[in-house]
């Protein structure tokens, strides 16, 4: 059976807790779990004697195992904290390290790719001087070229310098970076833990496969926070509608049903950045006992590309005004116009498959008033997605669909086509192109 938090906190309430824990998982859960853990084993006024933290990726292992050799100060134990431990990496998965670099560099989401990037350079013995040729490479299915790559499947040499120097502007040292194998945790487990010692270690990324894994696994305890996660690596809704009404109803705040609906619709693959985003909604919404949906569309910032349902539909009812008023906002948040053309651009081509289908092998199937559970029944082979990979997102994508001719779909995607080129080669403003491009589009 699958440990949880709370059958922790019960070991350590009784004195039989392990003396070895490791979490890892979603980022905000071992964050959370940590701080409650760390709590639970060492009280506030014995912080200053019988507890020592270590960044895992920038403290050297003479110093922490210096800590292990040292009695506490006072009676009872002593906790030694070793977050963000690079210690259970294994150079297999490199390549799918590298590709979520690639992902999460594309994603603007910089201070995540630089940590994760500095892991990659030290487990590969790479360093700022070190040829392209030995640098870590995107595997696995679904690697892709970066946005300046060769067009044959590597990213380019540019895109890492960019990470590189980005690193190096936060005070990343990849000089102090710790490698996977820069420790000797595995000969402390043979030898054995002191007795007055609670090792607690987090690591943002785990290989279950290495020999270290395992033995945690035999001499202590690990707790897996990894989100449940549908096909398409959404959080499932179950998981995120339970993670959003917690955070709400902590707040002493309530809810409209409508606004409830846009926080679902916006939040991203990431509870910390949901996280973020509802702190940030709670200090606009200040002593209001209720949050609206317009104070969410206000402030916060939509993760999930939700945005282009809205987008879609404004320039399918040609209401140029609201059109315009989805691109400000994501301009002013910080999107950038190449990111906002690109999933416009996939979205319309989505469409296009769904109307090619309208129009051509589910003709007289599909009707625009059915619901999803008939559309699963009648229109799907075996409920099975044809094109994306969630039947919902389909259905919607038919609904979408309707609205438009393949003619429209086919001419916005000339229009596109054309505003990307624009932006890659005349220096003209981005939000004037993109304005451009949405007026073309709700006036064809």
């Amino acid at each position: 059976m699958k440990r949880t938090l709370k059958d922790f906190l019960t070991e350590i309430e009784k004195g039989t807790a392990p003396s070895l824990i490791l979490l890892h998982g979603d980022d905000y859960h071992v964050h959370e779990t940590s701080r409650s853990l760390l709590g639970a084993l060492v009280p506030e006024d014995q912080r200053a004697f019988n507890f020592e933290r270590f960044d895992g990726r920038t403290a050297s292992w003479d110093q922490i195992e210096s800590s292990f050799r040292t009695p506490p100060l006072l009676p009872g134990t002593k906790t030694i904290f070793i977050e963000n431990a690079p210690y259970f990496l294994s150079r297999e998965r490199n390549g799918e390290l590298a590709k979520k670099v690639q992902q999460l560099w594309s994603e603007e989401k910089k201070d995540e790719a630089a940590r994760l990037f500095l892991d990659l350079m030290a487990q590969e013995g790479w360093t700022p001087n070190s040829s392209d040729r030995d640098r870590p490479r995107p595997s696995g299915p679904g690697a892709k070229p970066s946005a300046r790559g060769n067009g044959k499947g590597k990213e380019s040499p540019g895109e890492m310098d960019d990470i590189l120097a980005y690193c190096l502007s936060r005070g990343m040292d990849p000089a102090k970076h710790r490698t996977a194998q820069d420790h000797r945790l595995l000969d402390l487990l043979e030898e054995g833990l002191p007795s007055w010692v609670v090792l607690l270690i987090s690591a943002p990324h785990v290989d279950k496969r290495t020999r270290l894994y395992r033995r945690v696994e035999q001499e202590g305890s690990v707790l897996d926070l990894s989100l449940e996660r549908e096909r398409s690596g959404r959080i499932k809704k179950e998981s995120l509608a339970d993670f959003l009404d917690r955070q709400i109803r902590g707040s002493g705040k309530r809810i409209e049903p409508k606004a409830r609906n846009l926080l679902m619709a916006r939040a991203g693959d990431e509870l910390w950045g949901v996280h973020q985003e509802i702190e940030k909604l709670l200090l606009y919404v200040g002593e209001q006992p209720w949050i609206r949906a317009a104070d969410v569309e206000e402030v916060f910032s939509d993760q999930a590309e939700a945005w282009i349902f809205d987008l879609t539909t404004a320039v399918s009812q040609r209401d140029t005004l609201r059109a315009i008023s989805n691109l400000a906002r994501l301009l002013f948040q910080g999107e950038p116009a190449l990111k906002i053309l690109g999933t416009v651009a996939s979205d319309v081509r989505r469409l296009l498959t769904a109307r090619q289908f309208i129009d051509g092998e589910l003709h007289g199937r599909w009707k625009g008033d059915m619901t999803f559970q008939e559309f699963q029944r009648t229109v799907l082979p075996k409920g099975a997605p044809v094109i994306t990979q969630n039947a919902y997102a389909d259905y919607m994508s038919f609904q979408r669909a309707s609205i438009f001719t393949s003619r429209d779909l086919v001419r916005f995607l000339r229009m596109i086509y054309q505003t990307d080129i624009r932006l890659k080669s005349t220096g003209k403003q981005p939000r004037m192109l993109m304005e451009q491009l949405i007026l073309e589009m709700c006036q064809s």
